[in-house]
């Protein structure tokens, strides 16, 4: 079973197409099973803020119509495709309530967890700080990541591969890397929260580095190597890339032992045989 979590909508202002041609596009590459996960907006800043800093998600009050929307479509093609309901969220560690004020309201699916800007740095999206400094930077990512598991409010955190995209690791410390990545699935591993598979980061990797000194097949061989829960996700803005790189994707898993993918009903989670 190949199952896409990770798609967005044009409710968080920069994604394009209509909701059921993700849907369409998803039914076309043989899923039988897919789920809506746009961004929240930037719950967690105040309306100052808000005015100042870039908003790439979709505001509160466009929740009932998101979540409407997405059960007319679950109801329309219910004989084609099982469609789950979820949402990305970003996690900022002290504002966990304001998080459950939200999402308590709706009967999500499942809500992937996601980190794209770091309190300690400012309210910049992280690929802005690519000249900050790299030891900081990512020990501040991987305790934000640390803390978005053991928060319980994810059933999976998205895109880990996003701090390596942004701020590269030199490879002379390809160790240090190693052991944040293993830290953090071990923390997985005793959580509730799965860990995604990304299709941009397995994009973004191929395309900058070679075979052999690439993070993200690091990343993998530590997922395999600790039998972690995983997620997949095209992180699709368009309808045209919905499942985009699965085959490849998959056939990567799978020669690294990675059998299994998660899928959430109403947040209980189930494990299948991948493909």
């Amino acid at each position: 079973m190949v199952v896409d979590y990770h798609v967005h909508t044009p409710f968080c202002g920069h994604a394009h197409g209509k909701m059921a041609e993700y849907v369409e596009n998803a039914i076309l590459t043989g899923m039988t099973e897919m789920g809506f996960s746009d961004h929240l907006g930037r719950y967690y800043l105040g309306k100052a803020q808000r005015k100042r800093y870039f908003e790439w998600g979709m505001p509160e009050r466009d929740l009932e119509r998101y979540f409407n929307d997405v059960m007319d479509l679950k109801a329309l093609y219910a004989d084609r495709i099982i469609i789950r309901f979820g949402l990305e969220v970003d996690y900022i560690e002290g504002a966990e309530h304001l998080v459950e004020n939200i999402v308590n309201n709706y009967p999500f699916d499942y809500i992937l967890g996601s980190i794209h800007c770091l309190p300690a740095l400012g309210w910049h999206h992280l690929s802005q700080y690519a000249k900050s400094d790299i030891d900081k930077t990512y020990q501040w990512y991987f305790a934000s990541a640390r803390a978005a598991m053991r928060s319980g409010l994810f059933q999976s955190l998205a895109h880990l591969d996003f701090i390596w995209r942004y701020i590269l690791w030199p490879e002379s410390r390809w160790s240090e890397l190693e052991a944040y990545i293993s830290d953090l699935i071990a923390v997985s591993k005793k959580s509730t929260t799965d860990i995604e598979i990304n299709a941009n980061g397995y994009i973004w990797s191929r395309a900058n580095y070679a075979k052999g000194s690439d993070p993200f097949d690091l990343f993998l061989d530590h997922l395999s190597m600790q039998k972690a829960r995983i997620t997949l996700g095209s992180d699709a803005h368009a309808p045209q890339m919905v499942a985009k790189v699965f085959p490849e994707i998959v056939t990567l898993l799978k020669s690294k032992g990675l059998n299994q993918v998660s899928t959430f009903d109403r947040k209980n989670r189930k494990s299948v045989a991948l493909g």
